[in-house]
């Protein structure tokens, strides 16, 4: 059996045709896992005869898009937001016609209904991947036209009355009962909450649950007080067909964006978070990590605030962990940081990201104040 290479991030990488003489690498944790995924595409590739495009469903062509393309471009976290929004917002309305008699009103039409009932994001995102698909196919003339071109997307105007998903802000005594909660302890001293302090270093810096939770202690300088973000823990869905588990916890040195790769200066609470970290956890290596010393899974982390937040009797239904990263940026603009530096500080690509109104150059030394002041 021929050796398959492996490439300078750890990972196993095959090029496999898939017609026209066109190639697409697969990459693997494994030398098994590659082989499994290549064999994937291969068989899904055999089944995707140019000549019978025609006849094709929006449904197949875009899988084929999915599994073929996407797959290799995205992480995989991202990947499955792509797989959701196909399988959920587009199929459903579109999935059954066929690719090459689609038609503008078709493609309204399915706007139009996911306007009603999800939030703008959910739809844009449905016209965005339809979009991507059909911009590519035009390219490689696998079909004759885009037709989602001439649709007019509704908007955020016109969806007001939608249920939204904007995260919301913890109040100040919200904020009181949180952190007691996170701090509360038995009679003998024992913290009631092994993650606690991880939320409260979350809300004194402003970073994201995945930064958070792949923060090491090597990234972290008592001296100067800063901590350096430059990567992420993802949790997706596992597509090893021969695995036990659903999904896969993973680290990812690349950050979400490049402007994630930040340092980070810590007020006198995200100080004391540390500190208190460093005495619960135990852990040499991770500033967070579970008993048996391994990754914390986000998605257990969320159960575990949900259970802190029900303790407080407050109600949140948006992102709850997100809001404590939108309460530091809520809170600094309230106390007059400008915005370019709550922008920096929460790692967004542009100051847009952050507030939709733009502010003008902010010396990067004010950077510094930030380290005196506290969120609790």
């Amino acid at each position: 059996m021929t050796k398959i290479p492996k490439r300078t991030d750890n990972r196993y990488e095959i090029k496999v045709s898939v017609g026209s003489g066109k190639r697409i690498s697969v990459y693997g944790a494994t030398e098994t896992e590659a082989r499994k995924k290549a064999k994937a595409i291969r068989e899904e590739a055999a089944k995707f005869d140019l000549s019978n495009i025609c006849k094709m469903s929006v449904k197949d062509y875009m899988d084929h898009w999915l599994y073929t393309v996407k797959i290799n471009e995205l992480k995989p976290a991202s990947f499955d937001r792509v797989e959701q929004s196909c399988k959920y917002q587009i199929y459903p309305y579109i999935g059954d016609l066929q690719i090459q008699a689609l038609t503008a009103n078709d493609v309204q039409q399915m706007l139009n209904s996911i306007a009603k009932t999800h939030s703008y994001s959910t739809m844009k995102k449905a016209y965005n991947n339809l979009n991507s698909c059909l911009n590519l196919g035009l390219a490689r003339n696998e079909i004759t036209r885009n037709p989602v071109i001439a649709v007019t997307l509704p908007t955020k105007a016109a969806m007001s009355n939608n249920p939204t998903k904007e995260i919301r802000s913890y109040t100040p005594n919200e904020i009181v009962a949180i952190v007691d909660e996170c701090k509360r302890t038995y009679g003998n001293g024992k913290p009631v909450n092994r993650y606690g302090y991880a939320f409260l270093l979350m809300l004194n810096t402003g970073i994201r649950l995945g930064e958070a939770l792949y923060l090491k202690w090597k990234d972290v300088d008592f001296e100067t007080n800063t901590i350096y973000i430059h990567g992420n823990v993802s949790e997706h869905k596992n597509r090893q067909s021969d695995s036990s588990s659903n999904y896969i916890i993973e680290e990812q040195e690349t950050p979400k964006t490049k402007k994630s790769i930040r340092y980070i200066n810590l007020n006198s609470k995200a100080i004391e978070a540390l500190h208190a970290l460093r005495d619960i956890i135990g852990d040499d290596e991770r500033v967070i990590a579970t008993a048996n010393h391994t990754i914390v899974s986000p998605h257990n982390m969320h159960k575990y605030f949900r259970n802190i937040l029900n303790r407080c009797y407050i109600k949140n239904n948006d992102d709850i962990v997100h809001s404590l990263r939108h309460t530091f940026a809520t809170s600094l603009i309230l106390k007059g940081v400008d915005i370019k530096i709550v922008s920096e500080l929460l790692g967004h690509s542009d100051v847009g990201t952050t507030v939709i109104i733009s502010y003008g150059h902010t010396n990067q030394s004010s950077l510094y104040s930030i380290k005196s002041i506290s969120i609790i």
